[in-house]
């Protein structure tokens, strides 16, 4: 007897693995106290959202069918492109305000140094 399982059952079945995986990891971030309370709940959304989306991804139908897409790989694609963007833009904006903070602490620090010298 051969048990054929769908490509479809082993993408929900990750999907859900990975929603749960991240559930726990979120909240052992907010245990350590890595995470405020907010985003562990918005983190937390997110995950339960992947969940039901695995498990149904029905649900995403009529909005997958206004904006003319022909199935739903295609507009989950697209969405996770969109969101891999804003989050390296965000990542990028974040290092280089990090780097000027740490260019100017340096050159105080330089300062202080050269004046501590002096005297």
């Amino acid at each position: 007897m051969t048990f054929n399982i769908s490509t479809t059952f082993w993408i929900q079945f990750l999907g859900i693995v990975f929603g749960i995986a991240m559930l726990y990891f979120t909240f052992v971030k907010y245990k350590r106290k890595e995470i405020s309370n907010l985003e562990r709940w918005g983190w937390s959304f997110c995950w339960l959202l992947l969940i039901v989306v695995a498990i149904a991804p029905y649900f995403l139908d009529p909005i997958i069918g206004r904006l003319n897409f022909y199935r739903r790989l295609d507009f989950f694609v697209v969405i996770g492109f969109f969101v891999l963007l804003g989050i390296g833009f965000y990542n990028y904006s974040a290092v280089k305000k990090m780097e000027r903070k740490l260019e100017i602490f340096v050159r105080k620090q330089a300062t202080k140094e050269v004046e501590k010298k002096e005297d």
